[in-house]
Formats: C-alpha cells, structure tokens, sequence
C-alpha cells in the first residue's frame, strides 16, 4: 500500500508516494493491526463463536469435523482428518498434501499460482503449477523452470552440478567464475546483461539497442515540456533498467502558463506500467543536486491545493489574481525544470528483463 506525504511550501503544494508503508500502517491512517477479538473471550476454542460441538474442530474460525466422520460439505476433500478446500488451500492445493512453495504462493482454482517473476523475489521463478520456486537449488528446476538436472546431480547457484570443485558450466551470453566457493557470472557477452542474479540462466537479458533515458543527470534525455492547460498535457517515458544497477535519466520543463483566476500548475510523475513493482524513480527540482523525492512511484507539484490555513479565502493559487489583493493570493508562475532518475527499487538484482512506462502529467490532475 502506498502512502502519500504532503508538504505545503508556500503557494506550492509537492507529494511523494512512498512504494510501502511500515508494517501495522495503512495508507495515511498510523493504525496498529490488531487481532479481531474472539466474542466469547475463550482462548483456546481457535476463534469459534460458540465454541464447536463433540467431534469437531476449530480450523480458520470454523467448525469441522474432527475426523471427516459423515462426509465433507460439497467442494472439499478430507485432508489429514480435516474437511479442505483443495481449490484454495496452498497446503492442499487441488489434492492433499500437494503444499505450495513456502515463498510468495497461493491456490487459486487448485493449482498454485504467483504473481509473475518479479514477486518471487530473487533466485525464485514463478513456475507453472507450482508458484515460486527456488531455481539456485531446486535439481528439478535448476536455475529456469522445468530445467532438471541429471539423477543424483546438485543444483548449486542455480546450475547443475556448478560448484568450483567440479568447474563452473558454460552459460548462455556470458562466462562464469569462482566468487569464493560457488560459481558466479563473471561476464557477459556484448549487448547482454545479467539482471535476476542466477548462475544458470547466465546472461539473460539482451541490452535495448537504444535506451531512451540519458546515463546521467547532466545527459539527460529532454523530453520536452509540459504546460497546464485548460484539458492539461501529457508526456510519456518508456525504458528498461539493464544491466541491473543502471538507471535512466529524463528531464523535462513543468510550464505553468499565465492565468487570472485560477492557476491550473499541477505536475504529476507516476509509473502506468511497472511489473512486480520492481521500478521506481528518484525527482530533483532545478538542477542534478536538488532532491525532493527518493525511491517513490508518485510525485505531484502543484500550486491549486485547497488547504485553507485562515479562512475559506486562503487556497494556494486556487483562486489566485494578478494583482496584489488583501486576502487573497497572487497568481505566480511556478515554471520548473525537473529531472528523473528510473532504477530498479532494489538497487541491485532480483528483476526480470521487462520495461516501464513513465506517464508524466500537468493540469490533469487537481486537489480542487
């Protein structure tokens, strides 16, 4: 869940979303979770209210049958004595016993399912059937899903039989070399990057021909400008973090055009594609040395907040004039140039080779 910090810096308003909040917190609400209390306060009933007859058993706040005695209600299997919904208990996923990976996993119409590669966290593979799956040690799949190895032949760092007792294999796009005692990519051929950190899948990304961000803040790529009118602009960035520990740059000019009445100026930066949140940016306001939102995937800058401080008058520029009017607020030109930096959110590997897509806005959105 993302959490949204707002500073109010004179007439203008800047937001940064955060990509999590801490655990117990929700989304600008500091909430302790707690548990929901058992009604008739006994603590060892497992949470049933009223407490389960003779022969049965408290399991998730409900009561079954203890021993699956006169049959299962439609739907589930008896499992171990208890009445399961193999459709969707990962320990008993579409039959009994059949248990999911322990990382990142759930059962959905029986089978075990994730949610794609970049939720499985590093040197884990989202595998048909199966969910998430360690492929630096699973022999049945070694460093890919569904890559076995040989009977009786370890999956080491994601490569069959690859220890540097035995010689590191050959891998796909690049070389392998002992990193202390396991094997470790040393290289990767021209055009190819290592992103997810597993030895066995060697080199696995093929490196854009032409990235569209710069490789620094001076180098930026100008995407050009973005002005608030009336129905607002929009500009788009889209690129791939590769090798894993680059990062993009972008820069364009937030254009707040003359108004009378009320000033439309609201910058928005935010990600409309980004797989297994895997991407976030860092914004600098004016120049390369000025930071103002690190590691976040929302970003406003806007001057028609209406957060009135001493009467329904006081709005930020949201009415504004262009003169000098007791009570009210002038309306400025808040023109800027900002710079982006795209990274991956972990700094380092974990990812897979797909993209993002940056979508940056003015006057399209409002706090109005």
């Amino acid at each position: 869940m993302n959490r949204r910090l707002l500073l109010v810096l004179g007439s203008v308003g800047l937001g940064c979303a955060l990509v999590a909040c801490a655990t117990g917190q929700g989304d600008d609400v500091d909430v302790r979770d707690t548990p929901r209390p058992d009604a008739d306060g006994e603590a060892t009933d497992g949470g049933c209210d009223p407490p389960c007859r003779p022969g049965e058993t408290c399991i998730r706040g409900r009561c079954m049958p203890a021993t699956c005695e006169g049959g299962c209600p439609s739907g589930q299997q008896c499992c171990g004595g208890v009445c399961t919904d193999t459709r969707t208990d990962p320990n008993n996923c579409g039959s009994c016993g059949a248990a999911c990976a322990p990382q990142g996993n759930s059962c959905f119409a029986g089978t075990c399912s994730c949610n794609g590669a970049a939720a499985c966290g590093a040197g884990f593979g989202c595998c048909e059937g199966l969910g998430c799956v360690d492929i630096t040690s699973n022999p049945e799949h070694c460093g890919a899903c569904g890559n076995a190895c040989d009977p009786g032949v370890e999956c080491l760092s994601g490569t069959c039989g690859g220890s540097c007792e035995t010689g590191c294999p050959d891998v796909p796009h690049g070389d392998t070399a002992c990193a202390g005692t396991t094997c470790a990519i040393s290289s990767c051929d021209e055009g190819w990057a290592d992103v997810d950190g597993v030895v066995g899948n060697g080199c696995e990304c093929e490196v854009p021909p032409e990235a569209e961000g710069g490789e620094t803040c001076e180098t930026a790529i100008d995407l050009g400008s973005v002005s608030d009118t009336a129905s607002g602009e929009t500009l788009t960035a889209r690129g791939a973090i590769i090798p894993a520990d680059d990062a993009d740059w972008y820069t364009f000019l937030g254009a707040d055009l003359p108004e009378t009445d009320c000033d439309n100026f609201y910058v928005d930066v935010r990600f409309s594609s980004n797989p297994g949140d895997q991407f976030a940016f860092e914004v600098y306001a004016g120049d390369c040395s000025t930071s103002i939102c690190a590691g976040d995937v929302l970003f406003t800058y806007y001057t028609d907040y209406n957060d009135a401080t001493s009467g329904p008058e006081v709005r930020g520029e949201c009415p504004c004039t262009a003169t000098n009017t007791p009570a009210l607020n002038m309306c400025h030109d808040s023109s800027k140039r900002f710079y982006i930096k795209v990274r991956r959110a972990s700094g380092t590997h974990g990812g897979t080779c797909e993209g993002y897509e940056l979508v940056i806005t003015n006057g399209v959105y409002s706090t109005s």
